[in-house]
């Protein structure tokens, strides 16, 4: 008989109760839970029970022993949490889809292209920009997809914001011009090269390359899509890296570069790399991905290992969205077919960040059908689960007021198509506008630093309360 003395947290009880209870490893879990449901006064309440020894969270079935299990003196605690039924979160997420986008008339899109042939691309506008100079000197010019507002619109059947097929033409006669030209053509030599070389560039290292040409990054960073949109091609096919920020974490298996990664054993989490390509053979046993705007509440989630709790994946870009993180969470749509839900701040800067993981964002809409993911689902912080009848006791003092800027904003917002064609999403916005209060995640943990891996977020799944 295998007896240890074990610390045991009920994570049902806000706050948490902890004792330290003997524990006869020897049973099965069935006869464990009786003695637990002894212990706390649990009644007929339905749990489940971690076991955490030296590498991870544990969970067994109820006809397991403990013991045969290699649970032994390596036990440091167990914690009781609640069972999760996702009977109703499986009625009622929207399944994903990898279909190809039927762009409609008037509309550019992009490829993701093999070096070579970007390269051939970007020989073939010099070429054509060449022959102009020797046909007509005095009529020399670039044609490039505009990038302006008016050019920008929603596509209501791929559910995107994507880039029209009005052009500017960039001349060397004007004299205003020519200094952009010349940008452009020395940011088109650098991209040749580098393709040529079979290496890979941050816009950072990019705009280092010729600095005094340049003069500021924001001019090479916005010719670098211009070229892309001119070209028709995505960033990576120019082997421009995205600079990287965001982290995954959980029940996600890969390989980068060759090294195998799997990421429930990667300490708190595996930063995601600015080059998609180095991901290959990805396989999941995930029931959904999570999306969360807040690194705290990622390392919060991390940390109480939520993704083996209900076996997931974690994902955060540590704020607003950087190309890194959403090319990574579109392979993951695309590849594993797993629902994806989104937990950001009940503000309106939260809900601009999930808009532009759901339709893309204006300044890369040319490449938004790479980056998107239009099946995203908003499970939290919904700003009606600020309101006192929601029953998550979210404390008053937590709530921020409005300002006015948040207001102009959320109007804006309203008057966007995408939001039209979210009636959900709308009604939850208008909340905002009509209760006058936001508030950010961790309000949540207010009551207890774990409510949201114990209590919120165990909640809305099994209520499938997420729109």
């Amino acid at each position: 008989m295998v007896t240890q003395l074990i610390k045991c947290s009920n994570n049902l009880a806000l706050p948490p109760v902890e004792k330290k209870i003997f524990i006869d490893l020897d049973l099965k879990i069935t006869q464990i839970k009786k003695h637990l449901r002894d212990e706390f006064n649990l009644d007929h309440t339905k749990f489940v029970i971690f076991f955490e020894d030296n590498t991870k969270w544990n969970r067994l079935n109820d006809s397991d022993i403990p013991s045969k299990f290699g649970f032994r003196g390596d036990i440091k605690q167990i914690d009781i949490k609640k069972q999760i039924d996702l009977t109703n979160f499986y009625k009622k997420f929207k399944k994903n889809s990898s279909e190809i986008i039927n762009y409609p008339y008037g509309v550019l899109h992009v490829s993701q292209l093999d070096p070579e042939t970007t390269k051939q691309k970007l020989v073939d506008v010099t070429n054509s920009f060449l022959q102009q100079a020797l046909d007509d000197p005095s009529n020399v010019s670039f044609s490039i997809p505009s990038r302006g507002g008016d050019n920008i619109g929603f596509d209501e059947d791929s559910e995107l914001v994507l880039l029209g097929k009005q052009k500017i033409a960039r001349q060397f006669r004007n004299l205003s011009s020519v200094k952009s030209v010349q940008q452009l053509t020395e940011l088109m030599k650098i991209l040749h090269e580098q393709l040529n070389r079979g290496i890979h560039s941050a816009k950072r290292d990019i705009y280092y390359q010729a600095v005094n040409i340049f003069e500021k990054q924001d001019t090479s960073d916005s010719l670098i899509e211009d070229i892309g949109a001119m070209l028709q091609v995505t960033r990576s096919s120019m082997n421009v890296t995205a600079s990287a920020k965001g982290n995954v974490v959980g029940h996600i298996e890969f390989e980068e570069q060759g090294n195998y990664k799997d990421c429930t054993k990667q300490g708190n989490s595996v930063q995601i790399s600015p080059n998609i390509d180095d991901y290959t053979k990805m396989q999941s046993d995930a029931e959904f991905v999570l999306v969360i705007e807040k690194d705290a509440v990622f390392n919060r989630l991390s940390e109480d290992k939520f993704y083996n709790y209900v076996p997931s994946i974690l994902v955060t870009a540590k704020g607003q969205p950087d190309m890194a993180t959403r090319m990574f969470l579109k392979k993951i749509n695309d590849e594993l077919n797993l629902p994806i839900l989104a937990i950001m701040d009940a503000d309106v800067y939260g809900f601009e960040i999930l808009r532009v993981y759901s339709v893309g964002s204006k300044a890369l809409s040319f490449e938004a059908a790479n980056l998107a993911v239009p099946n995203i689902q908003w499970l939290g912080l919904l700003p009606s689960d600020l309101r006192e009848d929601s029953g998550f006791g979210i404390p008053k003092d937590t709530h921020i007021k409005m300002t006015k800027s948040d207001e102009r904003r959320i109007k804006l917002l309203l008057d966007e198509e995408f939001v039209k064609r979210k009636p959900k999403w709308r009604e939850q916005i208008e909340i905002l506008l009509q209760d006058g209060i936001k508030a950010e995640i961790q309000a949540l943990n207010a009551q207890d630093p774990q409510y949201i891996t114990n209590h919120y977020l165990p909640r809305k799944l099994e209520e499938g309360d997420f729109i």
